[in-house]
């Protein structure tokens, strides 16, 4: 046994930060996906104490699920599965010779309306091969889904491919669609949509553009929170399956910009000493006073399940931290009487900090 003396015990007590900061390093940080199977572009609605996540499509069995959901009592898990949010494509979706349809990177947000809103992805019949951009409604967030006109929301032919909505609803009560698009280098795009969230307005701005060679003409997967009085981008750069996929951010000011990059990336394959592979298609959650990073990885070829991380913030910037665990009380929730205003948690917005 070892004794201290009294001068002993306040070295001992002097040097416990230390010690705390020298374990926490050399602890294993523990990267494991909370839903394994295949659930690439995940997308995270929280209503009431309770969660549910999308994916885009995938086999289940076999058949192919056009817009995956599953449940859950906590962020983490167990997650159970609840079937097809949206069994029935739109006219305007191009089938294959079995009558089926690809749908990607859904979002799902609630209405202040009633119900819920869903943005998807999926190739229009005309133009041929072009993907563009729907919106589907449900009085439930399993759905089902039931898609809105015969025509897609968004969607630019001469740029080839509008891919991964995501709403977002700034300070004002104004509502956005962010999306991705480019023929060449592409571009994220802040497109002004009405009130309802079903029909495109005015004129869409471009937030940032793929200029960087690190990230190889492309730009995707958006999403907007702010942060105090400061707009955050996240989004996921190069291509999915390179090897070199990643996760960085943008801040700005104002939704008007200009956006400026974060030097590097927030998240990558070297993050967490090479235990992921092409992190990306990333969406963030607020809920219990923390934001939360999710997002999909490989986990074996052409499997890319869904992982959570939280999100640290120093002077205003995101670092992700895969042990951050979360908080499961006093959360909001997602679902409004028709005419209340929507609370500036479901906006994207929380109330000026400190970091």
């Amino acid at each position: 046994m070892i004794t201290l003396d009294r001068g002993g015990w306040i070295r001992l007590l002097r040097a416990a930060p230390l010690i705390i900061a020298l374990v926490a390093a050399t602890t294993p940080v523990s990267v494991r996906p909370v839903i394994g199977r295949d659930f690439p572009d995940p997308n995270v609605l929280a209503v009431g104490g309770s969660y549910y996540a999308y994916s885009t499509a995938s086999h289940y069995g076999t058949h192919v699920r056009h817009v995956p959901v599953v449940h859950a009592s906590a962020l983490r898990g167990t997650w159970t599965d609840v079937g097809d949010a949206m069994p029935e494509l739109p006219s305007w979706v191009r089938k294959d010779a079995t009558g089926e349809g690809s749908v990607w990177a859904p979002d799902v947000s609630a209405r202040d309306e009633g119900g819920y809103l869903l943005y998807f992805t999926a190739r229009a019949a005309e133009p041929i091969n072009v993907q563009c951009i729907g919106a589907a409604l449900s009085r439930s967030p399993k759905g089902p889904f039931h898609p809105v006109g015969n025509a897609p929301l968004i969607c630019h032919p001469e740029e080839r491919d509008s891919i991964d909505p995501k709403a977002f609803t700034d300070v004002d009560g104004k509502r956005y669609v962010l999306y991705t698009s480019g023929a060449k280098s592409e571009t994220i795009w802040a497109q002004p949509v009405s009130h309802d969230g079903l029909t495109a307005i005015g004129n869409r701005r471009a937030l940032i553009k793929a200029d960087r060679p690190e990230e190889a003409n492309i730009v995707e997967s958006p999403a907007l929170v702010r942060k105090g009085n400061e707009y955050v981008l996240f989004y996921s750069a190069n291509a999915y399956n390179s090897g070199k996929y990643f996760v960085n951010y943008a801040t700005a000011n104002s939704l008007n910009g200009p956006f400026e990059k974060s030097p590097g990336a927030m998240l990558d394959k070297n993050t967490f000493g090479g235990a992921l592979a092409n992190p990306g298609g990333e969406d963030v959650i607020y809920v219990g006073g923390q934001h939360y990073l999710i997002f999909h990885a490989y986990i074996k070829p052409l499997q890319r399940s869904m992982f959570v991380a939280g999100l640290r913030w120093s002077n205003g910037k995101p670092s992700v931290e895969m042990n951050v665990q979360a908080r499961e009380t006093d959360e909001p929730t997602d679902q409004l009487p028709f005419g209340t205003e929507v609370p500036p948690e479901r906006r994207g917005v929380q109330p000026p900090d400190s970091d």
